[in-house]
């Protein structure tokens, strides 16, 4: 079966025949009523009964042969099919609405939203476009500093003292201890020591032999 035939096959029941008139290619078609024939620039139409939305399809145009003028009327055919399952559906879904209308309270069809049910679709990898010859780009990480620890300075520690002490114009000044005896130090003064005094000057060496 040759590729013309099975093309006239899968268009039935609307291409009604196939025909040469005058050495111009014509095509016959009987669409339902209401169907709508979009305009072409190359193939052209003429309505032969409209009670039947019966139309010839030709071409003028060199080139153009059977195979152009039936994929021509086939899109016709899909267009108007497509139309009229949507119509249909429209139908169905405004019977769900109104049902839905029907037994829920406004504050909830406030929040009404229609969605479709397919997934979103995300191109594959090999959809994508990646020049796999391109180097990548390292970004270097910035170095972490170390953290030094810190000493915290020493506090001095104060000089021990027995605890009885007074101020004296704002300066403390230690005190003997209550209970204790204040031990007074000797100061033995050093022998054999040679006066180099002059005759006006004294000495505690001197003083007594010039004042004695």
């Amino acid at each position: 079966m040759s590729n013309i035939q099975n093309k006239l096959d899968s268009l039935q029941p609307f291409i009604t025949g196939i025909r040469y008139v005058q050495g111009l290619q014509v095509v016959d078609a009987a669409f339902k009523v209401g169907w709508t024939i979009p305009e072409s620039d190359i193939v052209k139409k003429e309505m032969v009964d409209a009670d039947n939305n019966s139309f010839v399809f030709y071409t003028d145009k060199d080139g153009v042969t059977f195979d152009d003028l039936l994929e021509y009327v086939e899109g016709i055919i899909t267009i108007n099919i497509e139309r009229e399952k949507k119509h249909e559906l429209l139908k169905a879904k405004v019977k769900e609405l109104q049902e839905i209308f029907k037994k829920t309270p406004l504050s909830r069809l406030n929040t009404l939203k229609f969605k479709f049910n397919e997934p979103d679709l995300v191109p594959s990898l090999d959809e994508m476009d990646i020049d796999l010859d391109e180097e990548p780009v390292v970004v270097a990480k910035p170095q972490e500093k170390e953290e030094v620890p810190v000493e915290e300075p020493k506090k001095e520690e104060a000089p021990k003292v027995n605890g009885n002490t007074t101020k004296v114009k704002g300066q403390e000044i230690e005190l003997p201890p209550k209970d204790g005896k204040i031990e007074v130090q000797e100061f033995k003064e050093p022998a054999n020591i040679v006066c180099k005094c002059g005759p006006d000057d004294v000495c505690p060496v001197c003083e007594e032999e010039k004042f004695g």
